[in-house]
C-alpha cells in the first residue's frame, strides 16, 4: 500500500540534530500567522465600528422622526363604551362632512410623514456623504 503525502508537510529525520533551526523555523510561521491575524482582526474593528455609528444615527434619525410626529399629529380618540340607545336618523349633508374631514386629517398625516421621512433621508445622506469624505 502506498500512502500520499501533503505537499506542505515536511519530511525530517526523526531525532535530527538540528532542532534550533526548526525551532525558528516555527516561530518565523507563528509570527507570520499571528501579525495576519491582527491585521484581519483591526480591519474587522474598523469596520464593526463604523458600522456601529451608521446604525446609531439611523435609529437616531428614525426615532427623532417618531418623536417629531407624535408631537405633531394629533391623538387619535379613545373609543368609549356607549350604551345601547334609540337610533336617531342622521342628514346625508352631516355624512359627508365628517367623511371629508377624516380625509383631510388623512391627507395632513400622510403628508407630515412624507416631509418627515424626506428630511431623514437627506440627514442620513449628508451624514454618509460626511463619512466618507474622512476616510
Amino acid at each position: 500500500m502506498s500512502s500520499s503525502t501533503d505537499s506542505s508537510v515536511k519530511i525530517t529525520k526523526p531525532f535530527s540534530s538540528d532542532t534550533d533551526k526548526d525551532k525558528e523555523g516555527l516561530v518565523q510561521d507563528a509570527d507570520l500567522y499571528r501579525e495576519k491575524l491582527e491585521t484581519q482582526w483591526s480591519g474587522l474593528k474598523k469596520e464593526a465600528t463604523t458600522y456601529g455609528k451608521q446604525a446609531l444615527v439611523i435609529g437616531g434619525v428614525v426615532a427623532t422622526t417618531f418623536v417629531v410626529m407624535n408631537a405633531l399629529l394629533p391623538k387619535g380618540k379613545k373609543k368609549k363604551e356607549i350604551l345601547v340607545e334609540p337610533v336617531v336618523p342622521v342628514d346625508k349633508v352631516k355624512i359627508s362632512k365628517i367623511k371629508t374631514q377624516s380625509a383631510v386629517g388623512q391627507a395632513v398625516q400622510s403628508l407630515a410623514w412624507t416631509l418627515a421621512v424626506g428630511w431623514a433621508r437627506q440627514k442620513l445622506k449628508h451624514f454618509i456623504e460626511d463619512e466618507r469624505k474622512t476616510e
